[in-house]
């Protein structure tokens, strides 16, 4: 099987942001994208995204890059704002992936509600242009069944407060990832890879305030960060 996670915005788009956490959606849809592409490594799921890191990602090139992989399935990871709380997530409605897009959205959305987190309702939506095809630019034009995640609300404190736990937020990306196995009638297995754990240095800097300066961007994006102070040799 193979999967394609198309993470939204990076770069200079931030996407949503709310300024008084320094809390931007760019940095926290690539928290999830990552976690999910953890999970479904672990079954041995093919997995490819549209980026990594924090770099410009035009949707035009998500789509591309989406359809050149021919995935399985695709999922586009994305935070919201602008006056809602929970998760929600948008379907196609093509005839050619309608159903099992929504099947999908489906799959996901239950497995997001078993994490406890805040839910919008309705949770599974559409979104339709004035000629009747989706709104959505990557649910019009990738090329299998895909569906676009909204994860929850960065502009929202109820939101906010649950996923303050990095735990829960790489955990949505964990729910993603376990929608789609259960769309593929894979049985998630709790104990697979749960005995090994991997660490990554990521940066190393001479002054302090630019070592705290990432950390604290990590720290917004989801991840366990720890400073520590070491003599150069």
């Amino acid at each position: 099987m193979r999967v394609f996670i198309g993470v939204g915005h990076g770069g200079r788009d931030a996407g949503a942001v709310y300024e008084p956490a320094a809390l931007m959606e760019k940095e926290v849809n690539l928290a999830i994208a990552l976690a999910m592409k953890d999970e479904l490594e672990k079954y041995g799921i093919a997995v490819s995204m549209s980026r990594c890191t924090d770099e410009n990602d035009p949707l035009a090139e998500e789509i591309d890059e989406a359809n050149a992989f021919n995935p399985d399935v695709a999922v586009e990871v994305h935070t919201n704002a602008g006056g809602g709380s929970g998760f929600e997530v948008y379907r196609q409605t093509s005839t050619a992936f309608g159903e099992q897009s929504e099947r999908l959205a489906r799959k996901i959305t239950e497995r997001v509600c078993e994490t406890g987190a805040p839910i919008r309702k309705p949770s599974i939506k559409t979104k339709l242009m004035h000629d009747g095809r989706d709104w959505f630019g990557w649910l019009r034009n990738v090329k299998c069944p895909a569906v676009l995640c909204e994860g929850f609300f960065v502009d929202n404190k109820i939101d906010r407060d649950f996923y303050k736990n990095r735990e829960k937020l790489l955990g949505l990306g964990r729910a993603y990832a376990r929608g789609v196995l259960d769309y593929f009638g894979i049985k998630p297995n709790p104990d697979t890879g749960r005995n090994v754990i991997y660490r990554v240095q990521t940066g190393a800097f001479v002054n302090r305030e630019n070592a705290e300066a990432y950390a604290k961007m990590l720290t917004n994006a989801g991840y366990p960060t720890i400073i520590k102070e070491e003599t150069k040799k």
